[in-house]
């Protein structure tokens, strides 16, 4: 993406496997298994992400702290 004389983008930090009942807590599986694949020791996948943001004389990068769904449906 392209912000004024910045380039913005996204870069993975890698990927993880939880168990889908820790990350989701008292949130029922029937739910979040609806947009989350799930694997037979009901782990979910997920991606550490973090942003660069780039002109012609520096580049930042920013760790966001956030993780996203690898396998959405």
């Amino acid at each position: 993406m392209k912000l004024g004389p910045f380039d913005i983008f996204s870069v993975s930090g890698g990927r993880f496997q939880i168990d889908g009942g820790a990350m989701f807590g008292v949130v029922p599986k029937t739910l979040w298994q609806r947009v989350v694949e799930v694997d037979e020791r009901n782990r979910i996948v997920l991606d550490t992400r973090c942003l660069v943001i780039r002109n012609r004389s520096q580049v930042i990068l920013v760790d966001s702290g956030s993780v996203s769904y690898t396998h959405l449906r």
